[in-house]
Parts: structure tokens; C-alpha cells; sequence
């Protein structure tokens, strides 16, 4: 986990003016977290900024135009310069500028860059060794009579579960998963998912193809570790069926033990489990490869892809596979993403030309912002001191699919602001929120 401190000094440094010195600041900030060019390069992170007001990325050039592999405002659009020396340099640039990375089309800010790295780093992704099952069915029944049952054949990934599971007093003879929710209530889950649902689509399909001979299942779940689709041949979806690896099935650890998809959502990275590695006995017959699957907002775990099958069809390739999927279903989300980020900037320019002298919000159908004007950062600060406007910011409560939304979870100055329907040829494509202030 990235520190506290570095939390908190990137929300105060994301305020401040943007300058050479800043930079410097925040680079000294995250030395050693993989925060700063340097320590995330090789996992493919590349410098850029992030324009607030117009949703633009801008990756970090020389003032020649030619990447660079720094921070460097030299080579920002001159109509975001403030300053520069007689030599060109650039001394400051306008509010709004926040220095992050960019990677597979997702912008990062600094804290989501060091965390990001060292999830690509962390070392529990590997892979599950079927031939210590015995030994970790006798750790198992030690680990559940109270006893010593140190043993190298137990992962960390597994062992931090299965603690989790004790905690929580999960039953340990379960033999399938709950069904989370009645029928309507998972059809109206599933609506609720239908971004998510449309990128992996694609994704299961083909994966059912290649899977034919495997007998195996793929699985998407939602964050909350709820199957929302499934996909596979006929037999396999027969045998999965009796532990609910159905729509409606809740896999999360909270409900039904260490298993590969609540123990992916729970790790937030990709897992794979062998049979006695599943804390409940009733699906210890089965071996499951999961990962999970981010936002291209924000990067927050939003689902998870998931392969499943009997234990003798066991490949050691399968966490791949589910991998694979994962970033497939990624590429998908942000692709709709950037689509609709695009239709809100456009369809906004006129509303921003119409409300020069206020502070304005645009956000997309999700509740996703997508750009904010140089008004808008002190009016929102004199407003709500605590609420954080980044690259990154969401409001549920403007979230025009969701029926659900209650009054208790917006910020208590929301009621007061004006709202504006962003349209595109008559339909409803996002919000745009006009600052007035307090009881303005």
C-alpha cells in the first residue's frame, strides 16, 4: 500500500500552482513509492499532464516536441503557459495542469502510478502447484483445528485468506455459493453492469470457442464478486451449476471462502487457486484462475474475469488466460470510455462559452468528470474544503443509470448547484454543474 503521507501530500501538491520547483517537489514526494519517471518506465508508464478544463492528456515533450522522459512543461501548448524565461523555459502554467502518466491509454495520477507499480511487482501472482494438495488438505484440517500448520507449501495469498475467512467465521463445510439476490434484483444488477457486461461480451465469446475442449467455464462477476455472465460449453456449465457458478451466484470471500474471485477482488490483483487452497470443502474439487478488471476512469476494481473447471482440468496456462481476458475487457472499457469523454467535450463547448463568469463541472453519464474550468477549483474550495477535483473525480448522485442513488451520498452542497442536461442529438449524454456557491 502506498503511505498515508504520500496520500496526502500528492492531494495537497495537486493544488499548488504546477512549476519546475513543484515538480521537483513532488518527485522528491514519491522517490521510492514508483511514482516518478525513473521507477515506473519499465513497466510502461510514460510522463504526461492532464488538462482539468478540457479533458486533454498531453504527454511530456522538450520544448523541440520530441518525448521526454521526465516531467518537463517545456513542451505544453503555449496556450497553457502563464510564464516563461527569455530562453523559453517554462515557469508556470495555468491551474488545473496535474503531472501524472499515461500507460495502455489510462491516465495515472502520481498516487494511482505507485500503486498500479507495485501491483505489477507484487510477487503472489504465481501460480498453484497441484502436486501439494495432500499436504495442503492435512494443512488445512490443522489450520482449522487451531494447530501449527507452518508448512512452505501454503502461498501468502492463500494463507492471508484463509485468516480473512476465520475471522469473518465462514462456514467451513459450505458447499456451493449463495445466490446473491432474487431474480429481479440480479437482472436489475446485471442492467446496472451493462458497460461492463458490452466490453467483455466480445471477450467470453471467444473465449467460449477456445474453451470448448477444456472443460472449463469463464465468468465475469462484478466488483462485489456477483457472476453476471457465463460462458463455456454445455457439460461444463452443467458441472458448474451444482456449486452456483450461475448468474446470481455471489463468489465474494465474505460469502463463500477463499476462492479466485473473491480472493482476486479482495487482493485487488489476479489469482489462481488448486483445490485444497479453497477455504470451504465443498469446492475443493474445483481449480479456479481469476483477475480482476479496472476502471479506465479511475482505475478503482470494478469486476473480475474468472476460469473455472473440475481440478483435473487444472492448466498451468489458465491464469493467463484469465489475465488476458482481463486486459482485453480493459481495452474494451476504455474505448467506450474515451468514446464518451470525446462526445461530452464536444457537446459542452457551447454550455462553457455560455457561463464564462462561474465555475463549471462537465461530467459524463456515469457521474465521471470531464472537464472543469479555471473558476471552478476556488468556488468548489469555498464550497466543500474536503471535496478532491482531479483527473480521477466521480459524483454517483449525477449518475443518470442509477435509480438508486439516495440524497445521503452526495456532498450536502450538490442540492444548491445548478444542473444542465449535456445533450447529443436529443439524448442525454451528461451533466453540466454550474458553481453559484453557497445558497447561491
Amino acid at each position: 500500500m502506498v503511505a498515508k503521507a504520500v496520500h496526502a501530500a500528492d492531494s495537497t501538491l495537486s493544488k499548488a500552482e504546477l512549476t519546475p520547483a513543484a515538480l521537483l517537489l513532488q518527485n522528491e514526494v514519491f522517490r521510492g513509492s514508483g511514482g516518478v519517471s525513473d521507477e515506473n518506465r519499465s513497466l510502461g508508464f510514460r510522463p504526461a499532464f492532464y488538462d482539468m478544463e478540457t479533458g486533454a492528456v498531453h504527454p511530456s515533450c522538450f520544448a523541440n516536441g520530441l518525448p521526454a522522459p521526465m516531467h518537463l512543461l517545456d513542451g505544453l501548448p503555449s496556450e497553457l503557459v502563464l510564464a516563461r524565461l527569455d530562453s523559453g523555459r517554462v515557469t508556470a502554467v495555468k491551474s488545473g495542469i496535474v503531472a501524472g502518466f499515461m500507460r495502455q491509454g489510462q491516465f495515472f495520477t502520481r498516487v494511482q502510478a505507485a500503486q498500479a507499480s507495485q501491483d505489477l511487482r507484487c510477487a503472489s501472482r504465481e501460480l498453484s502447484n497441484p502436486l501439494h494438495n495432500h499436504r495442503l488438505l492435512e494443512v488445512w484440517e490443522r489450520f482449522m483445528l487451531g494447530q501449527d500448520y507452518a508448512d512452505e507449501a501454503i502461498r501468502p495469498v492463500v494463507e492471508d485468506s484463509w485468516r480473512r475467512c476465520h475471522a469473518s467465521c465462514i462456514d467451513p463445510q459450505l458447499g456451493h455459493a449463495p445466490l446473491g439476490a432474487d431474480s429481479e434484483q440480479v437482472e436489475y444488477r446485471r442492467y446496472r453492469q451493462a458497460d461492463l457486461r458490452d466490453a467483455a461480451y466480445p471477450v467470453l465469446q471467444r473465449a467460449q470457442e477456445l474453451l470448448n475442449r477444456s472443460s472449463s467455464v469463464i465468468l465475469l462477476t462484478d466488483e462485489h464478486g456477483l457472476i453476471l455472465d457465463v460462458a463455456g460449453e454445455q457439460r461444463s456449465r452443467h458441472a458448474a451449476q451444482d456449486i452456483n457458478l450461475v448468474p446470481g451466484g455471489l463468489w465474494s470471500e465474505e460469502a463463500v471462502g477463499t476462492n479466485a474471485i473473491g480472493t482476486a477482488l479482495a487482493a485487488g490483483e489476479a489469482v489462481q487457486l488448486y483445490g485444497a487452497e479453497h477455504f470451504c470443502s465443498g469446492i475443493k474439487h474445483f481449480t479456479c484462475s481469476a483477475d480482476v478488471i479496472h476502471d479506465p476512469h479511475d482505475g478503482r476494481v470494478i469486476g473480475a474475469v474468472d476460469l473455472s473447471g473440475l481440478t483435473e482440468t487444472y492448466q498451468r496456462n489458465a491464469l493467463e488466460f484469465a489475465m488476458n481476458a482481463a486486459r482485453l475487457i480493459e481495452a474494451n472499457l476504455a474505448a467506450a470510455y474515451f468514446s464518451s469523454r470525446e462526445q461530452v467535450l464536444q457537446c459542452s463547448r457551447a454550455l462553457f462559452g455560455r457561463w464564462r463568469e462561474q465555475g463549471l463541472l462537465a461530467f459524463d453519464r456515469r457521474g465521471r468528470l470531464v472537464r472543469a474550468n479555471g473558476l471552478a477549483h476556488p468556488q468548489l474550495k469555498a464550497l466543500d474544503s474536503a471535496f478532491e477535483l482531479s483527473p480521477q473525480t466521480r459524483l454517483g448522485a449525477l449518475d443518470l443509470d442509477d435509480d438508486s442513488q439516495s440524497a445521503a451520498v452526495a456532498p450536502s452542497w450538490l442540492a444548491s448547484q445548478p444542473q444542465h442536461a449535456i445533450a447529443q442529438r436529443g439524448r442525454r449524454i451528461g451533466t453540466l454543474l454550474v458553481l453559484e456557491g453557497v445558497g447561491g
